[in-house]
């Protein structure tokens, strides 16, 4: 029993050593990765802010207007079509009612679609141009760490606390307000 007892305290002591020795290497490779230039910038408030984001979105809200106009013509013509259709039902037949009724609610199911549709575009062109804002930022941010040599960037959210010296988002701000202050930004004419 007292020989059990000794090989499976051998055993154990033998299947600790890989571990003693994967531990070694990870100090050995942890060393290799210090980080010495941290630097922290805040991209959520760079895409808030920057100058072609609210282009953007005077722009979209420029769209969003004309569609509402146009959709308030048209919701105009479909209440003026429903009340003759409703004056007509004493006069026409049953069938000729029915099939009236199904067309104008086809049409109004397809105004609906149309509305949906638009209001998608609009969110899905608002979107694109932020995805193109975020790349463009972090190109910058990539440009700022290798001219000032830094080993790390983070974002703020990620940081409770740091030295207001480290933070560059106002740097990361102005390089894209710069670069995009001659930028076009169009929306073209949704398709439907």
């Amino acid at each position: 029993m007292m020989r059990l007892i000794k090989h499976a305290v051998l055993l154990f002591l033998l299947a600790l050593m890989p571990v003693q020795t994967v531990m070694a290497q990870e100090t050995a490779t942890q060393s290799s990765f210090d980080v010495k230039r941290i630097a922290l910038v805040d991209l959520n408030f760079v895409l808030r802010n920057a100058a072609a984001t609210n282009r953007v979105r005077v722009l979209l809200d420029e769209k969003k207007a004309e569609f509402s106009n146009e959709f308030q013509e048209k919701e105009a013509t479909l209440l003026i079509r429903e009340r003759e259709l409703n004056l007509r039902r004493d006069i026409i037949s049953e069938a000729d009612f029915n099939a009236e009724v199904q067309a104008f609610q086809d049409d109004v199911a397809a105004v609906q679609r149309e509305i949906q549709f638009k209001r998608n575009s609009l969110d899905q062109a608002f979107q694109q141009a932020q995805d193109n804002l975020r790349m463009l930022a972090v190109g910058i941010i990539e440009e700022i760490a290798n001219r000032e040599a830094l080993d790390m960037v983070m974002t703020r959210e990620v940081s409770l606390l740091f030295r207001p010296d480290l933070n560059i988002t106002q740097e990361v701000l102005s390089t894209l307000d710069e670069r995009t202050q001659n930028a076009r930004i169009e929306v073209g004419e949704l398709p439907f």
